[in-house]
């Protein structure tokens, strides 16, 4: 009767002998290890070299990034530095320039008014000077003092009065008077007087000049 069939172990073959060993009087040197399939295996309990990498910190990186980190911190605070002054200079320069021009629109403007006058200094002369314009003048002048015709008095420059003395009535009491401009006329009366003449035209002319 044959023997009963034993039930064999994946574990119990791989200890079964393949048929064939090595003849050791060749191979004296040669030892051959025995294979386990249970035997856990030498990588798997091998250290991570990975890890301890991670872990292990590096001085040199870790300085480098702080000095990068302060040479950048320190470089934004040089760059808002600049920015700073700039501004201010701007600033200064804007208000510079805008009391530059407050003082060059305000020295045109003097010079403007003074060409003006000059201009209007050269039709003055003629004007007051015109026989025909001057002895309207004293007519308007003195009929503006027209109730106080005993007590009115006419002073002319004695050039003016000279060259229009024939144009005005013989009655009207007139008198020269060095100290007047000449084309200027005065008339004086018991209530009042008015004048007329270059001085006030000059005068109207730079109030006219000051309002534009």
């Amino acid at each position: 009767m044959s023997e009963p069939l034993r039930a064999v172990s994946l574990a119990d073959l791989g200890r079964v002998s393949s048929g064939f060993a090595h003849d050791r009087r060749f191979f004296p040197d040669l030892m051959i290890s025995e294979v386990h399939l249970d035997a856990p295996s030498a990588h798997l309990n091998a250290p991570d070299d990975t890890e301890e990498a991670a872990e292990v910190s590096d001085p040199l990186a870790e300085k480098w990034a702080e000095g990068y980190a302060r040479g950048m911190g320190d470089a934004q605070e040089a760059a808002a530095q600049i920015i700073a002054e700039q501004e201010a200079a701007r600033s200064k320069i804007e208000l510079a320039l805008s009391r530059l021009d407050a003082a060059m629109q305000s020295d045109l403007k003097d010079r403007l008014r003074e060409t003006v006058i000059a201009l209007c200094e050269s039709a003055i002369a003629p004007a007051a000077l015109d026989p025909h314009g001057l002895t309207r003048r004293v007519e308007v002048a003195a009929a503006m003092l027209a109730r106080a015709e005993d007590a009115r008095v006419i002073r002319l420059h004695p050039e003016d009065l000279a060259l229009i003395a024939a144009r005005l009535p013989e009655d009207w009491h007139f008198e020269p008077d060095a100290s007047l401009e000449r084309g200027s006329v005065r008339v004086e009366g018991a209530s009042g007087g008015v004048e007329d003449g270059p001085e006030q035209w000059r005068k109207s002319i730079e109030e006219a000049l000051r309002q534009c």
